[in-house]
Formats: structure tokens, sequence, C-alpha cells
């Protein structure tokens, strides 16, 4: 919900036209009520319980643009992250569904999303990740889906140029939380996890979920129009040091 949160919230303060998408109820309920207080008006939403159904997605889509009349920009930012290896004994189970939702379902949303993204030469924004290139131990299926949805996103934006839109992905390094999250079980917990990241970045910074929405924001307006096809890492140069 993190970096979801933090796009919506942005967008908000944009007074853009929020169409928010969720598989996760009480997540979708907290982020809409935040938007509609900072906006003062009722925010689309849409709930999604199985994003493995593409009938949901088909008709989310087809939702939206029936209460908006158009989709100028579309995020996909879920996903669903997973610890486990090579030899791990629910590796086929993870990766199967993993790829369901990380790279099947952002595919999906692109493809029943193209006819009003053309009309209204719009552009697409996926939330990929460094380990999408880089490799990383026992999270095989998450890495996997990730470099899927990265060359995905460069084949869409190939096809896709010649029709005025654009597709740009971005890929975080470890992404700082706002909460305390995961095995963390206090605040002072979570905070000593991403200090010590911030301690081996060469910029010596965690980079913040709010900081992934500024660049959303940069890649879904004007300013970017030449960019396309382009993944955007953004990881305070963890990712320089192993290269």
């Amino acid at each position: 919900m993190g970096i979801g949160k933090s796009i919506s919230v942005k967008f908000a303060k944009l007074n853009a036209k929020l169409a928010l998408i969720d598989c996760v109820d009480e997540s979708l309920k907290s982020i809409v009520q935040e938007c509609e207080k900072i906006t003062k008006k009722k925010v689309f939403s849409v709930f999604i319980p199985d994003l493995t159904v593409r009938d949901s997605i088909k008709n989310a889509v087809n939702d939206t643009v029936r209460h908006f009349g158009r989709i100028d920009v579309l995020i996909n930012c879920g996903e669903l992250g997973s610890r486990v290896g090579v030899t791990s004994p629910n590796l086929i189970a993870d990766m199967k569904l993993i790829l369901e939702i990380n790279l099947k379902a952002a595919i999906a949303f692109v493809h029943y999303a193209s006819d009003s993204l053309i009309k209204n030469k719009g552009n697409v924004i996926n939330i990929a990740s460094l380990f999408g290139t880089l490799a990383i131990k026992e999270a095989s299926p998450y890495s996997v889906s990730k470099a899927g949805l990265l060359h995905f996103s460069r084949c869409a934006a190939l096809e896709l140029a010649g029709k005025g839109v654009r597709v740009n992905c971005i890929s975080p390094g470890p992404v700082r939380s706002q909460n305390v999250m995961g095995d963390f079980g206090t605040k002072e917990e979570n905070d000593k996890y991403w200090d010590t990241w911030a301690k081996e970045a060469p910029l010596k910074h965690s980079v913040t979920e709010d900081e992934i929405a500024d660049l959303v924001e940069f890649l879904a307006s004007s300013k970017a129009r030449s960019v396309t096809g382009n993944d955007y890492i953004i990881d305070s140069g963890w990712s320089v040091q192993r290269v």
C-alpha cells in the first residue's frame, strides 16, 4: 500500500481525477478516504478481490472510462513479494501467483486501457524494481516478474510510440516505508533496519515512497513528453557499487 498510497496522495494534491483500484479492500478504503480529505470530492474506486481474474480488470478499466470518459495516465504499482529461492519447496506455486499479480495483471491493465490511452495520447508508468535487473538471493519469482515487466514496458513503448502513447518504468531499490511492516514489531526496529540500508547507499539516504511519487509525477507530465521506453532506477546509488 505504501508506494501506491503515496502516488495517489501526490495526484490528489495535484487535483487529478483519480480512479483507484486495489485488491485489498481495507487498504483501498483507507487511501480513498485520505485522498477525499485532500480533494474535498468523491474519489472513484474499484475493488478487485482477485487480480488473476482478467474480466475483473477489464471491467474495472471499462468502468473507469465510463465514469470519466477517458484514461490519460495508467500507473501499475500493485505487486506481491516473496522470499523463496530455487530450492524452496513452494517455488512453483509462488512463481505462478507472483507472475499473475506482478506481470500479467499489469499487462492486462495496459491492454484493456490501450484504446483510451491511444485516443487521448496518454501514458503508462509501471513500477518495476531494481531487482528486475540485479540478481538477489531467495527472491527469484519476484525478480523474474519485475524483469518481465521491464521488458514488456520496452516492447509496449516501441509498439505504442507511433500512436502517441508513452510507456516508462520506475525501478526502486529498497524503499523506506512510512509504516511498521513485515517482521518489524516496533517503529524503532523499522527505523534501525532502514538506517542500515541508508549507510550502505552511496548517497547515505533511504529512498522514500514520496520520492517515487515525485518521479511518477514527472513521467506523467508534459515535461517528459520525449521520454518513452526508459527505466528509471531510484536507489540512492545503491546499485552503482554492485556493477
